[in-house]
């Protein structure tokens, strides 16, 4: 059976991260799975290659190691320069890596997310409790699809629901990259039916993104970032009425209008995010009506996780 790909760079840097000397071509080709299925030396040398600089171009220092002779010796990864530095998340931190590891609660590496809040939680001695029950934000379950199709240059599909718009439309799109942009996250790519590049919504994608077998060409990165600079803010959804405590609570106060009575008028576009801002402040929710509920909730939530109030 072929081993996949994406498979077998993560072997390979495995395998060069943890050597203590430079490993030869012949001994990367005995030991990571998928090199030995190559039919012949040139086409081993071929996927090497093309491994090679696939893993520079995403920042991985895989260096070419020549002895004295001026001979290739073999091929490392200095750790000291990809190694992460030591873990020290304070408790806002964990709590966005919280966040952001439930947006694959229902995607591929679910497991693999979890694991890595586990190693999280063991490192710095504290327990991660969602501030939000439910599941991702809308749209979210489609970035390892999305991400993937990015990766190896593949089309995709999708049903849209399009602003303005009361029905869905097919959608075809090279994607060219992703953005997040307050609350939403965005794919950035070549609209096939439109025959320019697009920013589509991810919450506004209806049903599952499939990866087509059709190859694009990439993009150029000036009509990348032309696009990504043109993503405006969403409109205001709404205005919450809050109770903040007398002291702290700065950046939302900076972002709130006193209405005089000891209460505050914020505007918002993502209910959820609300919540979190305002329990993070300290503060009290009274309109609307249903962003209260939610904070009672969230908030119940974290009693429930902790085992209930401590006497």
């Amino acid at each position: 059976m072929a081993t996949d790909r994406t498979e077998r760079l993560l072997n390979l840097v495995i395998c060069l991260l943890g050597a203590r000397r430079p490993v030869s071509r012949a001994a990367l080709r005995e030991g990571i799975p998928g090199y030995g299925d190559a039919a012949s030396d040139e086409s081993f040398e071929r996927m090497f290659e093309r491994d090679k600089e696939e893993l520079r171009q995403m920042g991985i220092p895989v260096e070419t190691v020549v002895n004295v002779q001026g001979e290739v010796e073999g091929y490392l990864i200095d750790e000291a320069t990809y190694a992460m530095p030591a873990i020290d998340f304070d408790a806002a931190e964990r709590a966005v890596l919280g966040l952001a590891a439930r947006a694959w609660s229902e995607a591929a590496l679910a497991a693999e997310a979890g694991a890595a809040l586990r190693k999280i939680e063991a490192a710095t001695g504290e327990r991660w409790s969602p501030l939000i029950p439910g599941g991702p934000a809308a749209g979210e379950e489609a970035l390892p699809v999305i991400w993937e199709a990015i990766r190896s240059r593949s089309v995709v599909r999708f049903d849209y629901l399009a602003r303005g718009r009361e029905s869905v439309e097919e959608r075809v799109v090279e994607p060219w990259a992703t953005a997040y942009r307050e609350g939403a996250w965005y794919l950035v790519g070549r609209s096939r039916e439109r025959g320019a590049g697009r920013a589509f919504r991810l919450s506004r994608i209806q049903g599952a993104v499939s990866r087509l077998r059709e190859q694009c060409a990439p993009a150029e990165r000036t009509e990348v970032q032309r696009l990504l600079d043109e993503l405006v803010e969403p409109e205001t959804r709404g205005t919450a009425r809050v109770l903040l405590p007398e002291s702290g609570a700065a950046r939302l106060r900076g972002e709130a209008r006193s209405l005089g009575d000891g209460t505050w008028e914020v505007d918002f576009t993502e209910m959820a995010i609300l919540v979190a801002d305002v329990i993070e402040s300290g503060g009290t929710i009274i309109d609307p009506k249903a962003a209260a509920r939610m904070q009672r909730e969230a908030l119940a939530a974290v009693v429930e996780h902790h085992g209930g109030a401590h006497a």
